[in-house]
Formats: structure tokens, sequence, C-alpha cells
């Protein structure tokens, strides 16, 4: 019997339960049981535990991201002791699969959702990485960005937005504009390396751009803020929406009616090359996890009380093991 946080009931963080007697998961072919480091706690988390985002089988283990050693391996592609990390379903509130749910001391992979871990940076923390970055990444893939694109990141400084602003300047090559707080936008210019930063508070994006439109915009805020973003599209821009509580059902079905520009809405799916891909920008030093807080498991509680409070940059990390 090994450690695990589940939920039997939606509500508060109270609901989350650290239990001591959850069954070892095993696996199947094609699957790898990962020992774990860290994981993380996104949005969606939270999203589920409150029953914004209704579980549909309970009890839940909640957490996607992973970040740890191979255990167990019934895949050609991975040995015991590998350092990997990964996005699983398990972040996903329709999942009925406890195995792969990684607020736990072992999860279960797929072997294609894996990656190896970088060099030189400890597991401790990569727990971090997974979900957001993928969902970041796949954002701005949608765009079929060229060099020289030019890319609006809306919530710059947050888990997704700053990978967004980081891979969008790396990896696409492109001219990035980032929206932040007042207290971020030194640290969303200088540390992500975004080429321009607006001030949400004092400015209107919509306006100081309506002349110098977008390829592309990433939004993970939605409400009023997507509906400036499509006045700051190119005539072939893409509208890239984080599924969130703002989304708009209404919206997404008049945005399959657009014709040149295009409306996409990104639930983020796994994947072990992509996530390589970002692993190795990591490994590379040219890209860098901001960890805004790290909390042991037995303070999952505490660390979703923090996670839901408002304009935290970067990460929230929860610690699982010790990187031997």
């Amino acid at each position: 019997m090994v450690h695990a946080v589940l939920i039997r009931k939606t509500g508060p963080p109270d609901v989350l339960e650290l239990v001591d007697d959850y069954e070892k998961p095993t696996i199947k072919d094609g699957e790898v049981l990962v020992r774990q480091v860290s994981t993380s706690v996104n949005p969606v988390d939270c999203k589920i535990r409150d029953g914004t985002f209704p579980p549909k089988k309970l009890p839940k283990v909640l957490g996607g991201d992973l970040a740890g050693f191979v255990e167990e391996s019934k895949s050609s592609k991975w040995k015991k002791g590998d350092r990997v990390m990964a996005l699983t379903y398990g972040y996903h509130w329709e999942n009925e699969d406890n195995r792969i749910g990684t607020y736990a001391d072992y999860t279960v992979s797929k072997d294609d959702w894996l990656a190896k871990a970088p060099k030189g940076i400890l597991l401790n923390i990569l727990g971090g990485v997974p979900l957001v970055t993928l969902t970041a990444f796949q954002a701005l893939e949608a765009g079929n960005l060229k060099p020289g694109a030019r890319v609006l990141v809306h919530a710059g400084a947050g888990g997704v937005g700053h990978f967004a602003v980081q891979l969008a300047k790396v990896h696409f090559k492109a001219y990035v504009v980032a929206t932040a707080g007042p207290n971020n936008l030194k640290f969303v210019k200088e540390e992500l390396g975004a080429d321009e930063v607006v001030n949400y508070r004092e400015e209107d994006f919509s306006e100081k751009y309506k002349d110098k439109p977008f390829d592309i915009v990433v939004d993970c805020i939605g409400g009023v803020v997507e509906e400036k973003s499509y006045t700051v599209l190119t005539e072939h821009g893409t509208y890239s929406h984080i599924l969130n509580p703002n989304t708009d059902q209404k919206k997404i079905e008049a945005g399959k009616g657009w014709k040149g520009r295009k409306y996409v809405v990104i639930l983020v799916q796994p994947n072990g090359e992509q996530l390589q891909i970002i692993n190795d920008h990591l490994e590379k030093d040219e890209i860098t996890l901001i960890v805004d807080k790290i909390f042991w498991l037995k303070d999952i509680r505490a660390a979703h009380v923090h996670a839901e409070k408002q304009h935290s940059r970067g990460k929230v990390v929860v610690q699982i093991s010790h990187e031997e």
C-alpha cells in the first residue's frame, strides 16, 4: 500500500484526503509504472475538486503532471531507473482510471506520453512542467507560425503564459507581446524575453494594437479579453483559447463559422514527442520553469488554497519524494 491524495466528494480544499492504504497501481502492455518525485497543482485540478468540472467517477485521484523514475516497464522504450516526465489523463474530469492520477507515490503512464527528463534540473521541481508547457506548445502550434510571426500572450506571468512567452520566442522564433499586471511587467520582459509588455490594468491592448494585429492570440482568460482579442487578429490570424471556466460554448460555435481567421479551443493532450522538444529546450537553458512555491504532498490542501489565489507567478509544485 502507498500514499495517494483523493477526493470522495467535491468541495473546498478540505475534501482532499491523504491516504496511506492506496493500492500500488499495476501496469499493462505498453505502460510504465513511475515512482513519483514531484507533481503540481493546476487550475483544472482545483476546478475538478470544487465541482466546476465534476468528475465522472469518485473517489478520484487528482493530478496529471508526472516527474520521477521508471519503477517497472512493459514497454521497449523505457527501462527501470529512467528519469522521466509526462502528462497523464489523470488531470481530466471524465477519466475513470485512478492508476494515472499523479497525486500519489506511484502512477501509471502510457509509454508514448513519456519524455526523458532534462539533465541538470532536479525532478523535485520538474513536476511543474508537463501540463502547462504542452498547453502552451499546442496553443502556439495551432497557429502554424512562421519565424517573425506576431504573437500576443495574455497572462504572460502565469503557469501557461510564462511558457507560452518563452516557447514563442525560442521555438517558434516569433515577436512576442504579453499582458501582465504591474508587478510582473519587468519579469515578463527581462526574464521571459517578451519583446513588449502591456500593463492590463492601465492599458487597453485592443486600442494599443488595433493597427498592429497579431498572427495568433493565446488567451488563458476569456470573457471580455476574448472579445477584444478578436479585434487584434490579422485577416488569417488564429485565436487560441485555453479551455477554462470562462469558456463560452456559444462563442466556440460562432468561431466555427469564421472565414479566413481560425478559432481554436485547446484542451491539452499528453504527447511525449512534444514534451521531449520542450525538455530539450529546458536542458539547453533556453527556457526556464518559474516555481511560485513548493509544497509536500501531505500539505496538498494548503497547496490548493495557495494555487487558487490570483496572479501567482509560475507554478505551484508538489514534492512527493527526494531525487536520490
